[in-house]
């Protein structure tokens, strides 16, 4: 009886062992599996959103001479990064990271190549030829002054940069270059 006991009690001994060992494979596998994986899973579209506002923001920051060359090229990379991260939010199914990317790439491609240009067309102003205007303060060789030109003082350079122009003489605008015009003085164009 004590030998069945016995045997029954090392049945039960490495029932238990086996348990223990069992128990021990699982605690070292969750520890393992905790130690290397983070508790906190970001959403895919969080790296989107993050990337589309940095691009929108950096529209406004960027230098005005960088801008003028490379003006709503990050804008419109950040719009179709939102567009993307509000896509993924929606999603059930997440597409792999680089398909994410593929898609941003070719949206980006495309909204520079077709959707900018259409964006950026601005009607030109065009001055007449020879239009005669009245300087209201002088302009000095290189700098700029105030000529009064169809009733509205403009801002006003004189194309020969070396040439100074009293202040109340006529003058004839010969371009534009932005909200500048370019002049010459009258009597340049009689002798």
């Amino acid at each position: 009886m004590s030998f069945v006991l016995l045997f029954e009690n090392s049945q039960m001994f490495t029932l238990l062992l086996m348990q223990t060992e069992v128990n021990r494979i699982d605690a070292q596998t969750i520890l393992a599996q905790a130690t290397t994986k983070s508790a906190f899973i970001p959403h895919p579209s969080l790296f989107w959103l993050g990337s589309g506002v940095v691009l929108c923001l950096l529209e406004l920051f960027l230098p005005k001479a960088f801008s003028q060359k490379f003006r709503l090229v990050p804008l419109s990379m950040g719009i179709i990064s939102l567009i993307i991260a509000f896509s993924l939010f929606r999603m059930t199914r997440f597409v792999a990271f680089r398909w994410q990317v593929a898609y941003w790439m070719l949206l980006s491609t495309a909204s520079v190549i077709w959707i900018r240009p259409m964006l950026l067309k601005r009607k030109k102003f065009k001055v007449p030829e020879a239009t005669e205007a009245k300087t209201l303060t002088e302009i000095s060789p290189g700098e700029t002054g105030r000529v009064l030109y169809e009733g509205s003082s403009w801002a006003a350079r004189c194309q020969e940069r070396q040439m100074s122009i009293p202040a109340n003489l006529t003058v004839y605008v010969v371009g534009q270059e932005d909200n500048t015009l370019i002049v010459l003085p009258e009597h340049l164009f009689r002798s």
